[in-house]
């Protein structure tokens, strides 16, 4: 079974304005990648969020270890990557957001790939 997403973001009131696309292509896939997710967005003191440059992207590849995770469909450029006690989301080379387990787990992050990150307050 294909999962189908709204492209637009939005329940629109012009339902002909609406676009319907492929997103992943079986329903425990979408499950797993929507709690994945969702987990990134908890407790701030666990999670955080890093605008990427070209030299943050490759410290994310050589320090962690990137997660078979199924294409996403054309366009969008989501990869997962897990650490010790950490769970990372590449977006599209644009930005990352981080969840560690423990405070030590996100600031081991924060200090292998250093930043602007949102949520350092240290």
């Amino acid at each position: 079974m294909t999962i189908l997403r709204c492209s637009s973001g939005l329940d629109l009131a012009d339902k002909s304005a609406e676009r319907w696309e492929e997103w992943l292509k079986r329903l425990s896939l979408c499950f797993v990648e929507i709690a994945l997710s969702e987990s990134l967005h908890a407790d701030e003191e666990l999670c955080d969020f890093l605008d990427l440059d070209e030299d943050s992207l490759e410290l994310l590849e050589t320090n962690f270890v990137r997660l078979p995770f199924p294409a996403y469909p054309i366009g969008e450029e989501t990869r997962w990557f897990l650490g010790q006690d950490v769970l990372v989301r590449d977006d599209d080379g644009a930005a990352i957001l981080a969840r560690g387990r423990t405070r030590e787990a996100i600031d081991r992050v924060r200090d292998l790939i250093p930043g602007d990150w949102l949520n350092d307050c240290r």
